[in-house]
């Protein structure tokens, strides 16, 4: 399939096969708007009014996906690099870490994170699971929150790739 072909049923037989579909055209479009960066258009921040940068975007990321689907919805430790970071800081550093990475690092930490959060997903009976930890200081989100959730999260980033690139020069990738 071409880099702008769709990919997710327009159709899809079950709410779970719409929303996970959705998001895994979400995650495709991110690792498609980092690869053909070079690293220095990787880790560049064209834009004056914030730090941002398509590694660090992609490797915060990685950090949603883990903390999301491993950590408040299995109710597992942070996997490595994230469990060795203070939990308050993580958020900081998953951005401003990414400046000491490679493309190949970048990318591979996030399709590992994408990974692991789509077992979790399937791990899950239904889509009204409930996560092991409460978020917001309320209660525990399910299945079908958490995908919505990682579905916004995931595309939100991506405009903010479509911007930088666009500063770049770079055309927007889907």
């Amino acid at each position: 399939m071409s880099p702008g072909e769709f990919h997710a049923d327009l159709q899809p037989p079950t709410e779970r096969v719409g929303l996970t579909e959705r998001l895994d055209e979400e995650r495709r479009a991110i690792v498609a708007q980092a690869s053909d960066l070079s690293l220095d258009e990787l880790h560049a921040r064209p834009l004056t009014a914030t730090n941002l940068s398509v590694g660090r975007i992609v490797k915060h990321l990685a950090y949603a996906e883990d903390r999301w689907f491993q950590h408040k919805l299995l109710g597992l430790e942070l996997p490595q690099p994230w469990r060795s970071i203070n939990a308050a800081e993580a958020h900081d550093w998953s951005f401003q870490s990414a400046d000491e990475n490679t493309k190949a690092d970048i990318l591979a930490l996030y399709e590992l994170a994408c990974m692991r959060s789509r077992a979790a997903t399937e791990a899950c009976a239904s889509m009204d699971t409930l996560a092991a930890y409460p978020s917001f200081d309320k209660k525990p989100v399910n299945l079908r929150w958490l995908l919505a959730h990682m579905i916004d999260e995931t595309a939100h980033h991506s405009g903010h790739i479509d911007l930088i690139r666009d500063a770049l020069g770079r055309p927007p990738v889907r």
